[in-house]
């Protein structure tokens, strides 16, 4: 074998190692890159890489959402849930909004959405110990943990948060329940296992420049 053609044959195996290296991380690049920084090990949901979803305003969370086009998996099905966001600075119509070829993925056991996970198991005990607390305190403590991007609503123009958050320059939400939310979170997630029955959240990723939704399965 001459030389030249040992060369050629090098050259196609460095190629072809590169590309095995470019496509490794296919399940997490996507354009979730700006929501989830950096870039977590969410998983790609088999089965639910062409949903539909519909967007509406709720009472008990802070979106409806109807999903739809999902084939079957073990994760998710179609109909109706609860929806949250998790960038507070992008838009969204969430007045009938429909939104074609959703890929969903997975916050299952993934280490930076424990906070997350930890508070939807949260919820009920939350609301029973506190009833006052709504949607809007739920909103907020999932933008602040999120962290991205960041939210400091000791610095933040009120007027700067999405209109359902504020009234005439005031907050629709009260920071103490805000503040109670993250102390329990803080003080029980990191002792969180999840297991068959608990929440998780399953992230639905939506046009670059539309808030990322988020629901919960269990």
């Amino acid at each position: 074998m001459n030389k030249q053609l040992l060369i050629g044959l090098g050259l196609v195996m460095a190629i072809f190692l590169l590309t095995a290296v470019s496509c490794k991380n296919l399940t997490t690049e996507s354009n979730l890159d700006d929501s989830l920084d950096p870039v977590e090990e969410v998983m790609r949901i088999n089965g639910a890489n062409n949903a539909t979803i519909t967007v509406n305003r709720a009472q008990d969370s802070y979106f409806s959402i109807d999903f739809s086009e999902i084939n079957e998996n073990s994760v998710i099905g179609n109909g109706e849930g609860e929806g949250w966001c998790i960038d507070w600075q992008k838009p969204i119509d969430s007045n009938g909004g429909v939104y074609t070829n959703i890929q969903l993925y997975s916050t299952y056991n993934v280490k930076n959405w424990k906070p997350i996970n930890y508070l939807f198991n949260m919820m009920d005990q939350l609301k029973q110990d506190d009833p006052e607390i709504t949607y809007l305190e739920v909103q907020i403590a999932i933008w602040l943990m999120r962290g991205n991007p960041i939210l400091n609503l000791d610095t933040v123009d009120i007027e700067d948060l999405p209109a359902r958050m504020h009234d005439n320059g005031e907050p629709l939400f009260n920071r103490e329940k805000v503040d109670y939310i993250l102390q329990v979170v803080e003080s029980g997630y990191e002792d969180f296992v999840p297991a068959e029955g608990t929440r998780f959240a399953v992230i639905a990723e939506t046009p670059a420049d539309v808030q990322t939704v988020i629901t919960v399965v269990e």
